[in-house]
């Protein structure tokens, strides 16, 4: 529940959310409206076959999707038929054949030519014929309309992308998550060089590059403690205050901690205030942070056993009893 609620409060998240969610709305509203205005009226008998066609306009095209069941003495054929009435025509186009190789052929060729008579019909209300030119039985359905699997469709796309955002969300989150805690293991060690460093008399920017330094070629350095090393050689050469570099990756990264730092820096550089008790001050304090996680993930690790010794000591159970209820 806590994480659907950081969900709900991520801003970006609900901005992709709202706009996605508003496209789909109105490619579903886009195409309801298209739905009933790109074609007139079917009509229908009484069994539901069709049997004519209401044109909506003779001044545009208009398309129909209709099915053909042809009745060939014993034998059925099925055609999905596409009828586009044209618009503005005065002539019919019909297309004939002298001669076909067999009764199939000849059939898609009468039927072929009724199709295109009806396509060129002048007339605003289309009477769909019941047979071909030599008496062969047809009968007239209709069809799914095409935009229909769009309209199943464009809700799984939504949710799809709705999940991808939620996951794409919380995979950053936990990015940022564990790279917030690598940076609050290895500040207290760095605010402690920094407090020993300076009280010693360096200055704020030599003692950031010598504990870089040391940083870059040590084998066990942590994230956090490779990323100051990187930030030296990217400043290196710069004329870029130190604590203003220190701030600048503190803000990115969201650790308050390390901002308090960086404010005390900042205030040392411009008022050159005793940045050495206040350094000592915030490295006791982040030391002590550190003890009280180490000793909640120690709890937590003790917490996280008691589920395989809880199995192991079922599967012993169940082990010692097994002979006895075997002998029973």
């Amino acid at each position: 529940m806590s994480r659907f609620k950081e969900l709900l409060n991520d801003k970006k998240l609900m901005s992709g959310i709202y706009a996605v969610t508003l496209v789909t709305a109105l490619l579903i509203l886009a195409l309801v409206v298209k739905g009933p205005e790109e074609s007139g009226k079917l009509v229908a008998d009484r069994n539901g076959n069709i049997i004519g066609i209401n044109r909506r306009s003779m001044d545009r095209s208009e398309r129909y999707d209709l099915s053909l069941e042809i009745e060939d003495g014993s034998e059925i054929m099925t055609r999905d038929v596409t009828l586009t009435l044209q618009a503005g025509t005065d002539g019919r186009s019909v297309m004939r054949t002298d001669r076909a190789d067999s009764r199939e052929a000849e059939i898609d060729a009468a039927v072929d030519n009724m199709i295109s008579s009806i396509e060129y019909s002048r007339e605003k209300k289309i009477k769909l014929p019941s047979e071909l030119p030599d008496g062969t039985s047809v009968r007239w359905m209709g069809a799914e309309r095409s935009s229909r699997p769009f309209m199943l469709i464009i809700p799984v796309m939504y949710v799809s992308l709705v999940i991808l955002m939620a996951a794409s969300s919380m995979k950053t989150d936990k990015t940022a998550t564990e790279k917030r805690r690598s940076i609050m293991r290895g500040l207290p060690r760095f605010c402690n060089q920094l407090y020993l460093m300076m009280n010693a008399g360096l200055i704020l920017s030599d003692a950031f590059d010598t504990i870089s330094d040391g940083y870059r070629i040590s084998e066990s350095s942590s994230s956090f403690e490779k990323d100051l090393a990187e930030l030296k050689d990217a400043t290196d050469g710069h004329r870029v205050s130190t604590a203003q570099v220190i701030n600048e990756y503190a803000v990115r990264h969201d650790v308050k901690e390390m901002i308090r730092i960086a404010a005390i820096l900042t205030e040392n550089e411009r008022r050159g205030s005793d940045v050495v008790e206040s350094l000592e001050r915030e490295s006791r304090y982040l030391w002590e942070e550190r003890k009280t996680v180490a000793r909640e993930c120690g709890k937590a690790i003790d917490t996280k056993m008691s589920y395989p010794l809880g199995l192991l000591l079922i599967v012993l159970i169940v082990i010692t009893m097994a002979p006895a209820l075997m002998n029973i």
